[in-house]
């Protein structure tokens, strides 16, 4: 008779320290990630509910990665065709759903104001991480209830305003 009791004492002690560990697996640890990823643009746009400005493939990039921050700020990060290296991020979101104009994320550059196909946008120079690496450049505007900011990094200066002029105000002065 112990022996069965001992064997029914063991087991229901095994069982709760099992079930136990099951119930704290499920509780959620720390601050959830603000940044869900998304296969493609569309599957983005579809869970933001508007649409970003967007870069086509015959400019020489690619998408590379789609986030969706905080249920608002659409961010696409572009790699250039054939130069891993070179790769830039272009966020967009509505101003009615952010409290700043500047949504690039970037603290601690010093920003100048430029007139861009008519626009004021804001650029800076980011310092790289180290020497052995090309600083990086960064451009936040806003265009008819949207804003937009791009950053690059491995990138002439040339090239960035290049693609700032030519490309993305252009494309958000035309689109939205």
């Amino acid at each position: 008779m112990n022996k069965k009791i001992l064997a029914l004492c063991s087991a229901l002690a095994v069982g709760s320290f099992c079930f136990s560990t099951a119930n704290a697996a499920e509780k959620p640890v720390g601050i959830p990630n603000p940044m869900v990823s998304y296969d493609t643009v569309e599957a983005a746009k579809a869970a933001a509910g508007f649409q970003p400005l967007y870069l086509p493939s015959v400019s020489g990039y690619h998408v590379s990665q789609v986030w969706v921050v905080a249920g608002d700020v659409i961010d696409i990060e572009y790699l250039a065709d054939g130069q891993t290296a070179t790769r830039f991020r272009l966020r967009t979101a509505r101003c009615t759903e952010q409290m700043n104009e500047d949504i690039s994320g970037l603290y601690g550059v010093k920003w100048h104001k430029k007139t861009i196909a008519g626009l004021p946008v804001s650029v800076a120079t980011v310092p790289a991480e180290s020497k052995a690496y090309p600083d990086g450049y960064a451009a936040h505007w806003q265009h008819n209830n949207m804003l937009f900011s791009i950053s690059a990094e491995n990138i002439g200066q040339p090239e960035f305003m290049h693609l700032l002029a030519s490309g993305l105000v252009e494309l958000s002065k035309n689109y939205f």
